[in-house]
């Protein structure tokens, strides 16, 4: 069931593949692409150990880890568990689901919004910018997110880190959203 004055709606995406650090409207986004892509080297993904909590600290309340799970509990299957939930997702959403699977999140519709996007990047991996508006609290906020693999063997994707910055007002979005 979702929870009331919580997010159950989000617009179509803008999503991006081909970006530059440049093409961030939030700095704090741009400069963990930046990150990334520095501890990424020569390689086609980094490791999550290759990252620094500090060297991400302006990011570090939007970031959520997710492990890809494969096989389990059905061969063939992607399943997805909460390893890391920022500060500022926390308390936006009302409760924090790190260590549990993506399948207890409990707003249905942004559940799909996630499995969909999660499933899209296991099948084609690599950076994605994103740009939204997702009802919460009965306003409309414009948000930018970056989806970046991970990959403890820097080849083999394991792990999906996304970023998630809201706009610090409502948007001029008018409307309440339709089920």
């Amino acid at each position: 069931m979702d929870s009331p004055g919580r997010s159950t709606f989000s617009t179509a995406s803008h999503l991006r593949r081909d970006f530059t650090s440049a093409d961030c409207r939030e700095p704090a986004i741009g400069k963990l692409y930046d990150y990334w892509q520095a501890q990424r080297g020569s390689h086609r993904f980094p490791a999550r150990g290759d990252l620094d909590p500090l060297e991400m600290k302006p990011a570090l309340g939007g970031i959520t880890i997710f492990e890809v799970h494969r096989n389990i509990p059905v061969p063939g299957r992607l399943r997805f568990r909460y390893r890391l939930i920022g500060s500022d997702i926390v308390a936006r959403d009302g409760f924090d689901l790190t260590g549990k699977w993506l399948d207890e999140l409990p707003l249905q519709q942004y559940r799909a919004l996630l499995t969909g996007r999660l499933e899209m990047l296991c099948a084609d991996p690599g950076p994605l910018l994103v740009r939204n508006k997702q009802f919460y609290d009965e306003r409309w906020f414009d948000y930018e997110a970056i989806w970046l693999p991970l990959a403890s063997d820097h080849q083999t994707l394991d792990m999906l880190m996304a970023c998630q910055i809201f706009a610090s007002t409502p948007s001029s979005h008018m409307g309440l959203p339709v089920a």
